[in-house]
């Protein structure tokens, strides 16, 4: 007697993807983190990194692809495209209208545009994102406001916002989702004019969008990134497909990414730090084992000083706990 079987499909593990992300000053060392980080994953494609003010400093380790521009080769599977911004916009508002245009001229043949924050470092392998790509725009959880109900006051607000823009009925939605990172498949595209149409309403109303979290939280619209994104997500018609807090590290049991947000692994004196209760982060701790190949974003020497002073100031952080 024969036996008949269910076929689950499959998503394919090849991904035509992009991957983009926006560094000013020493968030080079953030961005060197990153890129090596992908190419630990093994990712294969164009990273491309819009900037402000001067490049990194370690682009003369690269092969220069192109003398009159700013290309250069990772390594033989991964590309580094510098593209040099003009706005007053703060980074961290710009990344919609950044992705649109990329979409628009030199990502146009991707499949996927893919963002990270340059704090942001990968944990496991780009198979595990090439198939999340299937699946909808890619997010994850904040840790604040986790989870935040339908009828929560912010949540109020940003409804008033977005009637008054005419749009319609919003989906069900309890998370809050992290503005570091989003994934949009080139299908879903127009998630993206929604969520820049969200920001330009923003400062439409008075917000100050060449500021970082302009006002205080009594205001519906303070992290004015992360909450447009996360109006976006309630009236955008295209599939989401989510992962929790743990998937940036903000919390115990993730594998996918770590997200050094707050304190910067490159800043500041961890032993300090430490005895004054705030020990390294488990994100910090991951970025210095992440700086040294292919990128060298420390002299040897350097980066040995400074994974001394992460392992003594998470040795001190077992003994000293900010109350």
């Amino acid at each position: 007697m024969s036996e008949h079987f269910t076929t689950i499909p499959i998503p394919s593990l090849v991904s035509n993807a992009g991957i983009c992300t926006l560094f000013e000053g020493d968030y080079h060392f953030g961005v060197a983190a990153l890129v090596n980080s992908l190419v630990r994953a093994g990712y294969m494609g164009t990273v491309w990194v819009g900037y402000r003010g001067a490049l990194p400093p370690w682009l003369d380790q690269l092969k220069h692809l192109d003398v009159q521009g700013s290309e250069y080769m990772v390594t033989d599977q991964v590309r580094l495209v510098f593209l040099p911004l003009k706005t007053d916009t703060h980074f961290t508002n710009y990344k919609p209208e950044f992705m649109i245009d990329l979409l628009a001229n030199q990502a146009s043949a991707c499949d996927c545009l893919w963002y990270f924050d340059p704090d942001i470092f990968l944990r496991c392998g780009w198979s595990f994102f090439a198939k999340w790509q299937h699946y909808g725009i890619a997010l994850c959880e904040d840790m604040l406001y986790h989870p935040l109900p339908e009828n929560d006051l912010l949540r109020q607000q940003w409804i008033e916002i977005a009637t008054g823009m005419g749009l319609g009925k919003p989906r069900a939605l309890i998370q809050h989702f992290n503005g570091g990172f989003v994934g949009v498949p080139t299908a879903y595209a127009s998630f993206l004019h929604l969520w820049k149409r969200v920001l330009d309403q923003t400062a439409a109303m008075g917000y100050d969008l060449t500021g970082f979290l302009p006002g205080t939280r009594e205001m519906p619209l303070h992290a004015t990134d992360q909450d447009a994104l996360n109006i976006a997500t309630m009236y955008t018609e295209h599939p989401l497909s989510t992962l929790g807090p743990e998937a940036m590290g903000f919390i115990n049991g993730g594998f996918t990414m770590y997200h050094a947000v707050v304190r910067k692994p490159w800043r500041g004196l961890m032993v300090r730090s430490a005895l004054a209760g705030v020990p390294p982060s488990s994100a910090a701790k991951f970025f210095f084992t992440q700086v040294s190949s292919p990128i060298r974003a420390y002299s040897p020497m350097r980066l040995r000083g400074k994974k001394l002073a992460c392992a003594i100031a998470g040795f001190i952080g077992r003994f000293y706990a900010r109350r």
